[in-house]
C-alpha cells in the first residue's frame, strides 16, 4: 500500500514529465512549422501568401512556449502548502522534506535559473509558504488552460490554410 508521501512524490514526477512533454511539443511544433513553411516556399518553389501562415504559427508557438515556463513555475506540491486543509499542508511539507534536493532543486531551477538559490534549502514551512505565495499571485495554470483552448483551434485553422493553399 502506498503512503500519501509516495503518492505526492509520484504526482511531482508526473508533473515534471508533463512539463518536459509540453516543452518538447513547443519546440517541435514551432521549429517544425518553420521548416515546413520555408521548405514549401524555397524548396518546392510554391508561392502563395497562405503559406506564410505556417511560418507565423511557428513564431507564435515559440513565443507561446514562454507560457509553459510560467504554468509549471511552481510545482503543484508547493501549492498544497497554501491549502486551507492542515493535513494537506503537513503531508506536502513532509514529502518536500523527504525529497528536498529534487523538489526544492526543481523550484529553485524554475525560479532562479542558474543563480544562487541556497536560501531556499534553509527555509522553514512558514517562509516557504510565503515564498510560494509570492510567486503564485497570478493563476498561470488557469491562464494556460484558457490559452490552450485558444491555441488548438488556431493550430488546426493554420494547418487547414496550408493544406488549402497547397491545392490552389
Amino acid at each position: 500500500m502506498k503512503t500519501v508521501s509516495s503518492q505526492l512524490y509520484e504526482e511531482f514526477l508526473k508533473e515534471k514529465k508533463t512539463n518536459r512533454r509540453f516543452e518538447l511539443a513547443g519546440i517541435y511544433i514551432g521549429y517544425g512549422a518553420y521548416v515546413v513553411s520555408l521548405g514549401i516556399v524555397f524548396g518546392l518553389k510554391r508561392e502563395n501568401p497562405l503559406f506564410s501562415a505556417m511560418f507565423f504559427l511557428g513564431l507564435f508557438t515559440r513565443v507561446s512556449s514562454l507560457m509553459i515556463g510560467r504554468v509549471f513555475l511552481v510545482p503543484k506540491i508547493f501549492l498544497q502548502l497554501l491549502s486551507p486543509n492542515l493535513t494537506e499542508k503537513e503531508e506536502a511539507w513532509e514529502t518536500i522534506q523527504a525529497h528536498k534536493e529534487e523538489m526544492i532543486g526543481r523550484l529553485a531551477g524554475n525560479i532562479f535559473g542558474w543563480n544562487d538559490s541556497s536560501e531556499l534549502y534553509g527555509m522553514d514551512r512558514g517562509e516557504m509558504t510565503e515564498f510560494v505565495r509570492k510567486y503564485t499571485l497570478t493563476d498561470w495554470r488557469k491562464i494556460g488552460k484558457i490559452f490552450l483552448m485558444f491555441y488548438i483551434p488556431l493550430f488546426i485553422f493554420v494547418t487547414y490554410l496550408t493544406i488549402y493553399a497547397w491545392f490552389l
